[in-house]
């Protein structure tokens, strides 16, 4: 085999070898596509309704100062029960 025949025969395989690069490469675009498309139609939606269901938990909870303020009033409260519970208790003892 001459050098000639020898640099074509290598010339043919690269250009096989190319064309199946190629083809893997579109096989790859392909695919690639087909992820966008199911990111853009299913992900992203169900991603913006857990969005909008999280924005509405956050409208519908109470602020943080008025849970606060409302711990604080119950605390109170029941000091003030135990307090009348035990004059209560004292009274019945003393009849």
């Amino acid at each position: 085999m001459t050098n000639e025949e020898k640099i074509l025969s290598l010339l043919e395989n690269q250009g096989k070898l190319l064309e199946k690069h190629s083809e893997l490469l579109e096989r790859q675009g392909d695919e690639l596509r087909n992820i966008n498309l199911t990111l853009e139609n299913q992900v992203f939606s169900q991603l913006q309704a857990l969005a909008e269901g999280q924005k509405t938990i956050l409208e519908t909870l109470a602020p943080k100062n008025r849970v606060e303020a409302l711990e604080d009033e119950m605390i109170f409260m029941k000091s003030v029960i135990k307090a009348l519970s035990l004059e209560v208790a004292e009274l019945k003892k003393a009849q």
